[in-house]
């Protein structure tokens, strides 16, 4: 009976287990996978500097720029391409870490299932698949995201519903997950900076004297080890 009694037990364990893994909702692992995403849109590359967004968006001239701190700005452009309703570029320390791209949620076709269908079939598989957030303040809203993740990139598609009315939101957001990045300007100024003639220490010299004073005090070397 007691064998029986374990035997059981396990299985429903294992059960418990299978079912929390199959369950809609829930986080996959949570870690980089090979997928392969987006590092731009439209004319805009992630890791790119403010001024080398401006040249190639005309519209970023005439953009608001938010953000108190220059550390960190937000240029948003209203997009006259349906179902797209505005693209935020948001800046961190003069580059372009992330994109994030508002749609028309009436205006999609399928709305956020359909959206996800096409990004599954250009993405791969999500690491995370419809994760559901509630809050209430300051207004009652629920969240459903689902992510991507490889080395360098996320991406991230979230319906955010107001209880309010009905409202929906949906927003496709691309984020750059590689801040060390450089762009083709920081490597022409660190060469710039390499060629620019400076006194160098001649080390060669240094490591001479070095053998000269170990060969005349040997016994400091021996009471230093």
């Amino acid at each position: 009976m007691k064998v029986q009694s374990r035997t059981l037990l396990v299985i429903v364990m294992l059960c418990l287990v299978v079912g929390f893994l199959v369950a809609p909702g829930i986080a996959a692992e949570g870690v980089p996978t090979d997928a392969t995403l987006p590092r731009a849109f439209q004319s805009a590359q992630l890791g790119m500097t403010l001024s080398e967004f401006a040249a190639v968006v005309p519209e970023a001239k005439r953009a608001s720029l938010g953000g108190r701190d220059q550390a960190e700005r937000t240029v948003v452009i209203s997009s006259k391409d349906r179902p797209l309703q505005r693209i935020e570029y948001r800046f961190y320390d003069d580059r372009l870490r992330e994109i994030v791209i508002h749609y028309y949620h009436g205006e999609v076709p399928g709305g956020y299932p359909g959206l996800l269908e096409q990004l599954r079939e250009s993405y791969g598989k999500p690491v995370s698949q419809n994760l559901q957030e509630h809050y209430t303040k300051p207004e009652a809203f629920s969240q459903k995201t689902t992510v991507w993740k490889n080395q360098t990139t996320m991406a991230s598609l979230t319906e955010t519903r107001k209880m309010n009315g009905d409202q929906r939101e949906l927003i496709l957001a691309i984020t750059d997950r590689n801040p060390q990045q450089t762009s083709k300007e920081d490597q022409n100024r660190r060469q710039q900076e390499l060629s620019i003639p400076i006194p160098l220490p001649d080390h060669s010299s240094q490591n001479k004297q070095a053998a000269v004073l170990h060969l005349a005090h040997p016994e400091d070397s021996h009471a230093r080890g």
